[in-house]
């Protein structure tokens, strides 16, 4: 199939889908087979069972079909599937395999309606319940909760494009026209959405770092509040004032 219609579409679409699906993989040469070389001539109806068996499959799996609240077999509805498709005149069943998209639409949109119509009429259809998906652990950054960067918080110092002469996801932060840090993402990579950050160019000679200095979080804002931060923090740590 070509997505797993399963949960996200009504089950009345989910059938339509999935007959069209079916009839629209079918090969070529089956539905010349269908069809026939003329109209009621050499046609090899031996296909038949086999695309009703491959339809039924494929309803069961996407929606949930029972009769007097039991489970229906695909086997059972393959065999009504098979004697609408035996059902359909031949002259209609010629254009299956013809060169014209309109004229094989109408066939395809034709074998929908009864398929669809004998589904809903000898079954109950619903959609199949999945369990919902336990939510995903969100990923953290190493900081503590009381340190993370609150949603009020701004970048205290200066931040611009890295390069003067582009726009793009990369600053340089300045405190009296020295650099203190950068702040980037990385479009590239499975790491899009995070905005990594670094605390660089330290006035220091050899600088004490207790404080981390490279990291990440999830927006610009909170990057660069964060490399900012460590600045600060590290300049104290060695008896300077931030």
């Amino acid at each position: 199939m070509p997505r797993d219609i399963r949960i996200i579409t009504p089950a009345y679409e989910a059938i339509s889908f999935v007959i069209s699906a079916c009839m629209s993989r079918t090969s070529r040469q089956t539905r010349r087979d269908f069809a026939g070389c003329a109209v009621g001539k050499r046609r090899k109806l031996s296909v038949v069972p086999y695309v009703a068996r491959d339809m039924a499959k494929e309803l069961v799996r996407s929606v949930q079909v029972a009769s007097e609240g039991q489970a229906v077999a695909p086997e059972e509805i393959a065999g009504k599937i098979e004697a609408i498709l035996l059902g359909i005149d031949e002259a209609t069943a010629f254009n299956l395999a013809s060169h014209s998209t309109e004229e094989k639409g109408e066939v395809i949109e034709l074998i929908i309606d009864q398929v669809r119509a004998m589904m809903l009429s000898d079954y109950t259809v619903t959609e199949i319940e999945k369990e919902p998906e336990p939510p995903k652990e969100v990923e953290g950054n190493g900081w503590q909760s009381f340190e993370s960067i609150k949603s009020h918080e701004k970048p205290q110092y200066k931040w611009r494009h890295t390069w003067a002469d582009r726009s793009g996801n990369d600053f340089v932060g300045y405190k009296d026209g020295a650099c203190i840090g950068r702040v980037f993402k990385l479009d590239y990579t499975t790491q899009s959405k995070k905005w990594f950050w670094l605390v660089e160019h330290m006035p220091l000679e050899r600088p004490e770092r207790e404080s981390r200095s490279a990291g990440w979080e999830w927006s610009a804002r909170e990057a660069a509040c964060r490399a900012e931060k460590c600045f600060d923090a590290i300049m104290r740590l060695n008896g300077k004032q931030a």
